[in-house]
């Protein structure tokens, strides 16, 4: 095969495929967003080609954004759909992931992360690592994060064509909205750097492992990467735990029609 079509049928057909294979709608939602991603990447172009996402792969790891397990998370989504289209040799392999980078922070973690920033008196990263763990953001939007965003609580982040609504939860917005008044930022980017530029990688990363000592928490595991990841594991667990209420809820509702059109009697 000289190219594949990635359309909307062919991923819904695949997805489709993974839902019968009795994969959780959770895990559907996370594949149909990487690949509307990988198809976003490739647009205008829809042809999947047999270098496609190997390019692909090397333009995550230059671009040094994502962290190196969401990137094999990706790339693990696509390989199961080209094995799905009949082309497992068009795969790539993951990123081989070094010790370093396996660090997962907990939520104990990030809370003691918190208070030594507070000790500190290290106010901008307090609020800056708060940013990423309860909105899920990236360090490259946070330019996006401006005054009048804040004092509406909502809004779209990201870039054109890859934007996804985001809801600034009260406590956080009532704490954002002091931060600016104390600092008298009345319009513009939240978070700036001394000099008044957007923030960098290098200078949130430093920021942070000042405050690993006084928390008691490993250099590695003090970065956006980790803070980011801690919200995709927050998220997930939420999810689950919403569908077992969904099911116990339904449960309920079907016990209830038993009770009074159920086909033998309930004392059978």
């Amino acid at each position: 095969m000289e190219e594949i079509r990635l359309t909307t049928e062919s991923i819904n057909a695949f997805l489709q495929r993974k839902k019968e294979a009795g994969n959780k709608p959770e895990t559907i939602t996370e594949y149909h967003r990487i690949l509307m991603a990988f198809r976003e990447w490739m647009s205008p172009e829809t042809k999947l080609q047999k270098e496609t996402l190997k390019e692909w792969k090397r333009r995550m790891q230059s671009e040094g954004i994502l962290a190196i397990r969401t990137i094999n998370r990706r790339l693990t989504v696509i390989n199961q759909f080209l094995d799905y289209m009949g082309e497992r040799n068009w795969q790539v392999s993951c990123i081989h992931i070094e010790e370093s980078e396996k660090a997962i922070l907990s939520r104990g973690e990030y809370i003691r992360l918190l208070l030594a920033a507070k000790q500190l008196k290290k106010e901008q990263i307090y609020f800056i690592m708060k940013t990423i763990c309860v909105l899920g953001i990236y360090l490259r939007e946070f330019p996006q994060i401006t005054v009048s965003f804040v004092k509406k609580g909502r809004g779209e982040i990201g870039t054109s064509g890859n934007s996804r609504k985001v809801v600034i939860p009260s406590c956080l917005q009532k704490e954002l909205l002091a931060y600016c008044a104390r600092n008298h930022i009345d319009e513009g980017s939240v978070f700036l750097t001394p000099r008044g530029g957007e923030l960098n990688r290098v200078v949130v990363n430093a920021a942070m492992k000042q405050l690993c000592v006084a928390a008691g928490v490993k250099p590695e595991k003090a970065t956006p990467s980790c803070l980011r990841e801690l919200y995709e594991r927050t998220q997930q667990e939420l999810q689950e735990n919403i569908s077992i209420l969904l099911l116990q809820y339904y449960e309920k509702l079907l016990e209830a029609d038993d009770v009074t059109a159920a086909w033998e009697g309930r004392d059978l």
